[in-house]
């Protein structure tokens, strides 16, 4: 089955079942989702400036500054933001599973966010440019990590 018969199929395509979902549970979801992301962006422009200040550039000091802070991110996420859908066994496979589809759904995002990043520090600050690359993957990560990486199981 091709990528798009695959998400026709997962209803990720389906724009009303993606209105309903943040409709009935989003709001609360997301406003966690939210905080989380505050947070997990203060660590990343963190190590950022750490990477920096080290003398790394800024691009491959942006792609270091997201490894820690998309590992607080699962972290977060599973504990806090899509705690009601814990893996009901705790099962080392299911975790690492779940750990593996939520890594593919922040690459996906990343690809956004990175991009976003690297044409608009050309004409912003870094910090500016940082944030206007989260924001444009912000959604994106939002609605895959909710029926992708953290379904209910």
């Amino acid at each position: 089955m091709s990528g798009i018969a695959d998400a026709k199929q997962l209803g990720l395509l389906d724009r009303q079942r993606w209105m309903a979902l943040l409709a009935k549970e989003g709001t609360w979801r997301f406003a966690r989702f939210g905080a989380m992301g505050a947070i997990t962006f203060l660590v990343q422009f963190g190590a950022l400036e750490l990477f920096k200040s080290l003398g790394i550039a800024s691009i491959p000091a942006y792609a270091l500054s997201l490894i820690p802070a998309v590992q607080l991110n699962f972290v977060a996420n599973e504990v806090l933001v899509w705690d009601d859908r814990h893996i009901k066994v705790l099962k080392s496979r299911a975790m690492f599973q779940r750990w593996l589809t939520f890594q593919g759904c922040i690459a996906f995002s990343l690809l956004i966010n990175f991009g976003v990043f690297v044409v608009a520090q050309f004409f912003i600050p870094d910090l500016a440019a940082m944030v206007l690359g989260i924001a444009a993957s912000t959604l994106v990560k939002f609605l895959s990590l909710d029926r992708l990486a953290f379904r209910a199981v």
